[in-house]
């Protein structure tokens, strides 16, 4: 009962501290974007709900714990000395209910902080509230993505998926200290499709030539999926090299 009534009143604060504060810090309500061509479409999550619950869960678990332990000093003080016991009654009920309520408003403001944006080029990974990181990693740079799922984890139903990238494509270091060249995707529900999907558009990202043109009718023929102006830049080195050994 005290658990219910401390998630509500949790829940009840943090709606009104998540309007607070996206105003003060600017914290933005609405997914990152992705540069997008015409017709192309972007797809934005955020962290399955298994991910919110399986974050509770640990929240519960560890509440549990401190607040047994607590309770237990406050009645050995009631049963040592029964009036500074009562004395000590506001600071015992601090410490059991004010640390739940914190913890209760970080989950979700992680859990409402993190979005994950893929475009058919690249992915955007945003979390954080006070320290805002926001990362894209373009497909051409991966080197490698896995899934990541404890017992724990298949339980809840979702896994993490970690992108390698390759000599810092990646962007900044991730949440939780991973390296620059690791981009972890936490809590989704269907990592093995998205894993699939994402390594898919790795293929077609080398396979379409260098850089990021359009690959076409235009690159089909003789150059092997080169455009004309990869071929022009091609005989420039040519040419230069010839130069060089002359």
């Amino acid at each position: 009962m005290s658990g219910h009534a401390t998630q509500k009143a949790s829940e009840w604060v943090y709606r009104g501290l998540w309007g607070v504060l996206t105003g003060w810090f600017r914290v933005p309500r609405e997914a990152p974007t992705l540069p997008t061509r015409a017709g192309e479409t972007l797809d934005a999550r955020r962290p399955s709900e298994a991910w919110l619950r399986y974050r509770k869960f640990w929240f519960w678990l560890f509440l549990a714990i401190t607040d047994i332990f607590f309770i237990a000093v406050w009645i050995a003080v009631l049963a040592t000395n029964l009036i500074v016991g009562l004395i000590l009654a506001p600071l015992f009920i601090a410490l059991i209910v004010l640390p739940d309520v914190f913890a209760f408003i970080a989950i979700h403001l992680r859990y409402d902080t993190t979005w994950y944006v893929f475009s058919p080029r690249s992915v955007r990974i945003r979390r954080g509230i006070w320290l805002l990181h926001e990362t894209t990693i373009t497909y051409e740079n991966i080197q490698d993505v896995s899934v990541q799922q404890g017992p724990i984890q298949r339980h809840f139903g979702f896994a993490n998926l970690l992108i390698k990238t390759a000599g810092g494509g990646g962007g900044s270091p991730q949440a939780g200290a991973l390296g620059a060249h690791v981009g972890l995707i936490e809590g989704v529900h269907d990592a093995n499709e998205l894993r699939d999907l994402i390594m898919s558009r790795v293929r077609a990202s080398r396979s379409a030539g260098l850089g990021d043109d359009d690959h076409d009718e235009r690159g089909a023929g003789a150059g092997g999926g080169f455009t004309p102006a990869h071929l022009e830049v091609l005989r420039e080195i040519a040419a230069a090299a010839k130069r060089l050994t002359a």
